[in-house]
């Protein structure tokens, strides 16, 4: 059978005549045979562009999934400004309608498709045999069927557009009678672009400048509109082959409208189809392609002629004839107006973000619906949640009472449109208006210290919550989540940077919450006071400024890029405490240079008992140490200083680091005599690098192997002196005595009598084990 092939436009050339310099090369190249398995056919020259004819070989299997043959005749068409892809075209007159075609306005010669990458991109790096190779392969792997895979998604029935539409996220779930949207937004954004917003209420101001048509297509296989339209009488031309008479529908549709509002006359108008389609005539459907088109020319202004509004529409599709103002029905219609004066600009559909689409975009499988009370919408916090709320995460409840004053705006997330906002009610805005399906962010505008009238919602929050998030970078905060809210089981995290903004830190507790947050917090000090790589955690930055009148008004000088940079890897550390059963305690450290460096602090279990009318809160790291010390002075006793910290308010007493004895003390196998040498810069140096946070709470001394750790006279006398010296600053008096591994003693305020001690104690000890 003999094989025909369309004419290329143009007039005929030699290749020599070419000027454009890619057409030109091409040409030459293949002339020369300088291109493998291409032969050149002719050369065209039409205006402003030129057109290179040539043949290539093409690997086809025995059997093919799509009929292409061995030899196809290509037409490359080159415009002089080189600013778009050179058109390709498959000249066969029977060339088959296979995935990946450009649709043009006539479906012959068939228009190849083969970059899915902007022209700027593949231009940097073009050559003509590169050009003339990735024909051949398109070629190819569309004979084998692998061109377009299994598991890719169906391509899109129509290909080119001259603007953008936003579609309601429910618009595909809505309700079969649904069948008008509103629009929004129709101004072009420059001399090409139009980007239009729909929704499925009118306007509250009654306003209707655009509405939109909704149809349905039955169910379809790819591929099957072969052109593009240009009118509305193309359009229905190819929608009828699928079983939609778009015509009729329309007509009903706008004898409809204008019965009910008259005002609807005066609205342009857009046409959404929504395509059904299937990847196999005899398969399901696999996803729903829904494409616009504004009726008219959607790129001119309001007073040129190609401005259509819908009483125009009626009369072009024989619905109605005008008579001054008032449409007069034609019955029945005429049909012979088929709309072939109405033209057509394609509009590409996105659909507002889902919470679903934020999952996917941000290269998870599947949403996290943890529940999340966050404490503090600071520049931390709000960066972090709204970063965690983009993708999907949790559903949250954020607490904070403060506004946000225009000092804010530097390092938060909100801009100066919120300032006066209460923080709470303004994350909780604009976190909700990411997301389009669903409200993921309530806000609590209240002060957690204290609620007041609100204390029953606060209540309820916490009770009502997977997780309590502190990033209000308060004490008084962290200690009230760790230790006041008894009526909530939610797990404690902590999240906050340190005054540079150079460091940040999280403390996670475990799933059960055997490891509670203020004793992690507190063993996150001790790792700050001793580990190396965490020297200078606490300096701040020198300067301090001042935004108001008060007193009180004073914030931080703190750089928004370390802000932001640890908001990111907060939020993700959050999604991962979230996602582990296991405690955890890690700091990132940003240097100068832009590197981010992780040091995890290994969580030790936590050891609770009560002292008289205090709560004790040490841990087995501590009590590992000062055996170690014990045993490097053996059989000598040995002793030194604790460091810890002191909540009066709830009468907790924080032991968490020793100091080994000084180098002037006097130890004796059964006597221990503390120095003092150093001890003082010890203790400050101490201090000054947990920034305040701990400080010198009592003594601690060894006895001998096999001994009991109950108070000697000699003990008995120390602690009397020990009392005298705390009472001055209206502290108790703490004493541990370290026996052999097990057996440790804590007193605290006075020598306990043998009726209080705790289970197990011996006579005189109160063991922490």
């Amino acid at each position: 059978m003999e094989i025909t092939f369309c004419d290329a436009n143009g007039d005929p050339v030699s290749a020599d005549e070419l000027l454009i310099v890619k057409a030109r090369d091409l040409a030459l190249k293949i002339e020369a045979e300088n291109i493998d398995f291409a032969k050149l056919v002719e050369c065209r020259k039409n205006n402003q562009a030129e057109t290179v004819v040539f043949d290539v070989d093409v690997e086809v299997p025995q059997i093919c999934w799509h009929p292409i043959r061995p030899s196809e005749r290509i037409a490359a068409t080159f415009q002089e400004a080189d600013r778009i892809y050179p058109s390709v075209h498959a000249l066969r007159k029977d060339f088959p309608q296979v995935p990946h075609l450009n649709l043009d306005i006539q479906e012959f010669p068939r228009n190849l498709c083969l970059y899915d990458r902007r022209y700027e991109e593949v231009n940097r790096q073009w050559t003509s045999a590169r050009f003339v190779h990735r024909i051949r392969e398109w070629l190819a792997l569309t004979a084998r069927g692998e061109l377009h895979q299994e598991d890719q998604p169906l391509e899109p029935i129509l290909i080119g557009h001259v603007g953008h539409i936003v579609l309601p996220h429910n618009f595909p779930d809505a309700d079969d009678a649904a069948q008008q949207l509103f629009v929004n937004s129709i101004r072009p954004t420059d001399n090409r672009n139009l980007f239009l917003i729909a929704h499925l209420q009118p306007p509250q101001d009654g306003s209707l400048d655009v509405v939109a048509s909704v149809h349905q297509c039955p169910p379809q296989t790819h591929g099957v509109i072969h052109r593009r339209p240009t009118t509305l009488a193309d359009l229905a031309a190819l929608v009828e082959t699928t079983g939609l008479d778009i015509l009729a529908e329309l007509r009903e549709r706008l004898k409809h409208w204008q019965t009910e509002n008259k005002a609807v006359l005066d609205s342009r108008i857009l046409l959404v189809i929504r395509f059904p389609k299937k990847r196999k005539d005899d398969g399901e459907v696999e996803a729903v392609d829904t494409w616009t088109f504004f009726l008219g020319d959607a790129m001119r202004d309001a007073k040129s002629a190609g401005d259509l509004r819908i009483r125009d529409l009626g009369i072009r599709i024989g619905l109605w004839d005008m008579h001054g103002n008032q449409p007069g029905l034609i019955v029945p219609p005429d049909t012979s107006k088929k709309g072939d004066n109405v033209c057509l600009d394609v509009l590409n559909v996105s659909f507002e973000l889902t919470r679903r689409m934020a999952v996917w975009f941000n290269g998870n499988t599947a949403a996290d619906d943890v529940r999340i009370v966050a404490v503090g919408g600071g520049a931390l916090g709000s960066q972090a949640v709204l970063n965690l709320v983009r993708s999907g995460f949790g559903t949250w409840t954020i607490i904070d009472h403060e506004r946000l004053m225009p000092h804010n705006v530097a390092r938060h997330e909100l801009d100066g449109r919120f300032i006066g906002w209460n923080k709470a009610e303004a994350i909780a805005f604009v976190a909700n208006s990411i997301i389009g399906d669903i409200d993921l962010v309530s806000p609590l505008p209240v002060d957690v210290l204290s609620p007041g009238e609100h204390s029953e919602d606060v209540s309820t929050a916490f009770c009502e919550t997977d997780v309590l998030l502190d990033m209000s970078t308060s004490i008084a905060v962290a200690r009230k989540l760790a230790c006041d809210v008894d009526e909530s089981d939610a797990r404690r995290i902590s999240l906050f940077l340190t005054p540079s903004g150079h460091d940040l830190v999280l403390i996670a507790e475990d799933k059960n919450r055997t490891l509670s947050l203020d004793a992690l917090e507190m063993q996150y000090y001790r790792a700050v006071a001793n580990n190396e790589e965490l020297v200078g955690h606490f300096i701040p930055l020198e300067q301090r400024s001042r935004y108001g009148q008060s007193c009180r008004d004073i914030t931080s000088t703190l750089p928004q890029h370390l802000v932001a940079l640890h908001a990111a890897i907060g939020a993700r550390s959050i999604r991962e405490a979230v996602a582990t059963p296991d405690a955890t305690v890690a700091i990132w450290r940003a240097d100068d240079n832009g590197n981010v460096r992780r040091v995890d602090v290994a969580p030790n279990g936590v050891i609770r008992q009560h002292a008289q009318s205090w709560t004790v809160v040490t841990d087995e790291g501590l009590l590992e140490k000062l055996y170690a010390f014990r045993n490097d002075k053996l059989p000598n006793e040995t002793g030194g200083v604790l460091l810890g910290s002191f909540d009066l308010e709830r009468m907790i007493l924080y032991i968490v680091d020793a100091l080994p004895s000084p180098p002037d003390s006097e130890e004796w196998p059964t006597l221990y005599i503390r120095g003092r040498k150093g001890l003082r810069h010890a203790v400050e140096e101490l201090e000054e690098r947990t920034h305040g946070m701990l400080e010198y709470v009592g003594e601690w001394h060894s006895h001998p192997q096999g001994a009991c750790t109950a108070a000697s006279s000699d003990d008995l006398e120390v602690f009397s002196w020990l009392t005298e010296l705390m009472q001055a600053d209206g502290l108790p008096a703490v004493m541990m005595i370290v026996g052999d591994p097990g057996h440790t003693s804590c007193y605290v305020g006075e020598i306990m009598q043998e009726e209080n001690l705790l289970p197990g104690a011996s006579s005189h000890e109160q063991v922490l084990a």
